[in-house]
């Protein structure tokens, strides 16, 4: 009878822990998955050229009442190439001492780095049991470091984003959020048209940011951040979920740039 009462209490209890954890908070968590980037830069192609990467991101969150913070660093990495000519090949010819001709070919390909920091604060507007709203600001960071045949060129992009937020409670193991964010001020540095940023006295990343560093409102710079999750109390320590992220941006200076990224990725998170 005594271990009948035992199990009865743990299974009254578990819906209080998984809710406790999705609803007053503070944990870390990891995020890997596969990001797909198409990249269209004006400067130095008139090529849409496509990337598919790896991506992993680690963050903090915390959630005490009303007050939400994140934090969170990003990176991706993978192919990159036209996605009218994929199959672009490089051919070499040798010939050696004996008249023998060899023929070597490789695809034409590059690769993209790209580096996100985020740091970002909340408040929630409303609250009921199965509703959060919340507006807030982020601040954020993207290095966009792309090689390929044709250079493509860098890009750091450091926003002041308003955002809003809006999650939903199914249920007291079970948490969906809706996030969408847009840059009210952008300080953002570009690979010069001239195609070099060799400068005297300084090395290649000081001129970098020299040469074409700009504060760019939405006239010249948009971004736009969508982010969804869904997340599942395990118990009152860890959390399982998943997360999908698009991101569209395009600056002006000096020439056209427009890319836009997606990714989708599991995440396991630890709450303490």
């Amino acid at each position: 009878m005594k271990s009948l009462l035992f199990l009865l209490m743990c299974l009254l209890m578990q819906p209080v822990i998984g809710q406790d954890s999705l609803k007053n908070y503070s944990r870390m968590g990891m995020l890997i998955g596969g990001q797909q980037t198409k990249l269209l830069d004006q400067q130095f192609s008139p090529l849409v050229h496509r990337a598919n990467e790896i991506s992993v991101k680690l963050y903090y969150e915390a959630k005490h009442r009303t007050s939400n913070w994140n934090a969170s660093i990003g990176m991706a990495t993978g192919s990159l190439y036209p996605a009218q000519y994929a199959d672009r090949m490089v051919y070499n010819t040798t010939e050696d001492i004996d008249g023998i001709i060899t023929i070597d070919s490789f695809f034409v390909r590059g690769t993209t780095r790209t580096l996100n920091l985020q740091f970002g604060y909340a408040y929630d507007l409303s609250q009921s049991n199965h509703w959060d709203l919340s507006v807030g600001g982020n601040i954020r960071n993207q290095l966009m470091y792309p090689t390929s045949f044709t250079n493509m060129g860098i890009l750091n992009a450091a926003s002041l984003l308003a955002t809003v937020q809006s999650t939903y409670y199914a249920g007291d193991r079970n948490q969906f959020r809706f996030g969408i964010s847009m840059p009210v001020l952008g300080f953002n540095s570009r690979f010069p048209y001239s195609g070099t940023v060799s400068l005297p006295n300084q090395t290649l990343l000081e001129a970098f940011f020299d040469g074409g560093t700009h504060f760019v409102s939405v006239n010249k710079y948009i971004q736009t951040n969508v982010n969804l999750t869904w997340q599942y109390a395990l118990s009152d320590k860890t959390n399982i979920g998943l997360q999908y992220d698009f991101m569209w941006q395009r600056y002006a200076i000096p020439v056209t740039l427009k890319q836009y990224a997606q990714s989708i990725g599991a995440s396991f998170e630890l709450n303490f």
